[in-house]
């Protein structure tokens, strides 16, 4: 009995071993199989026809980098600097255009303050308009400050149009390197057109500064000659108006330096003209101040007489004549004549701070019989 029961357990224990090993084979076979629907799609894989046509963009083409490539990034570079630098000196001269219009404002409404308070009358040396008057001083020499700094930038500027003209060469110079390619000779193109703007631009602005620079010349030195005069305005109460050397400066402009002399003025070669005891009835004085009394009030009339004359004649020089009495014994002759040099010297400074030029004026000294005060005489040459 026992026999039978241990038989019968082998063998199902034998048979559930090979059930086991069987199930085991299967799944390690499946590993290794292929569906069908994944043959099947790998061999409608293999019939894909060989253009494929797609509306995705073309990839770019590489350029072979060539000397003339290099030459071309290293130009356009240097061409964007130079075009900042244009840029940043337009800038400077708008800054300095701005500042010196507003300090030539406040100085001219200085100035005009002064004027106004001349002509409607003011005492000699008025501290006011003294006071104004340093003020009005102090803004010329700042707009004169400001001019050196158009110099400067003018400076610059040249040096700019120099490298761009410079630029302008080396890329036309760059055209004519062998080994470039189409692409090479397209970007000096471009690179040339923007060299010639910025060659043209950098010409126009140096324009605008040597403008700007002639133009605060020119009203810098009229106005220190206005402010000459009108220094001499105040300290006598009264208003010339513009510097004679101005009204010269002015009239010389407009005729082209040319003027003409009347024929009958004796020229400066004559005997009456250089010898200072030459007869004075001889020549006709375009001014005579008698000094007749104390403090002789002669700068306005004397002013007004010489601009007509400047006016009608821009080249004219003039001879000073300090004339003394030549009655009485030595030691009066003496005193006559050293009064008379007196009040020439005196005169002289007037005229200079009128605005003539020291180099247009001649003194010189006479004695006559008809002068019973000394006197001063004013001829034109």
């Amino acid at each position: 009995m026992l026999n039978i029961f241990l038989r019968n357990s082998f063998s199902i224990l034998f048979v559930t071993i090979a059930l086991t090993g069987c199930a085991r084979e299967k799944e390690r076979i499946a590993q290794f199989v292929i569906p069908s629907h994944a043959i099947e799609a790998e061999v409608k894989d293999r019939n894909l026809p060989a253009l494929v046509i797609t509306n995705e963009a073309f990839p770019d083409i590489i350029h072979r980098e060539t000397l003339v490539t290099r030459k071309v990034e290293e130009i356009g570079r240097e061409v964007d600097q130079l075009r900042i630098a244009i840029s940043d000196a337009g800038n400077r001269l708008l800054q300095l255009q701005v500042k010196n219009d507003a300090g030539a404002s406040e100085y001219y409404f200085l100035m005009a303050s002064i004027s106004t308070e001349l002509q409607s009358g003011s005492t000699p040396g008025n501290p006011n308009l003294q006071d104004k008057w340093i003020l009005a001083q102090n803004k010329l020499n700042s707009l004169a400050q400001s001019a050196g700094l158009l110099n400067a930038l003018a400076t610059d500027m040249s040096g700019l149009a120099s490298r761009a003209s410079y630029l302008l060469e080396a890329t036309q110079a760059a055209f004519s390197i062998s080994g470039a390619v189409k692409e090479d000779h397209k970007k000096l193109s471009f690179v040339s057109d923007r060299t010639t703007q910025n060659v043209a631009l950098v010409n126009r602005l140096l324009i605008r500064v040597n403008d700007e620079i002639i133009r605060r010349t020119t009203y810098l030195r009229t106005e220190r000659a206005n402010l000459q005069t009108l220094s001499l305005g105040i300290a006598n109460g009264e208003l010339y108006g513009q510097s004679m050397a101005n009204s010269l400066f002015k009239k010389a402009m407009e005729d082209g330096g040319k003027s003409s002399m009347p024929t009958n003025i004796t020229s400066p070669s004559s005997n009456s003209a250089t010898s200072p005891t030459a007869s004075l009835s001889s020549r006709r004085p375009l001014v005579i101040i008698h000094f007749d009394r104390p403090n002789v009030n002669y700068d306005q009339p004397m002013y007004t007489a010489i601009n007509k004359a400047l006016e009608k004649y821009p080249a004219a020089r003039f001879d000073l004549v300090a004339v003394s009495n030549m009655e009485g014994n030595p030691a009066q002759m003496m005193l006559s004549s050293i009064e008379a040099r007196k009040n020439g010297e005196a005169v002289l400074r007037s005229l200079i701070q009128m605005g003539l030029p020291l180099e247009r004026i001649r003194l010189s000294a006479a004695s006559s019989k008809d002068v019973i005060n000394s006197e001063v005489h004013i001829y034109l040459q």
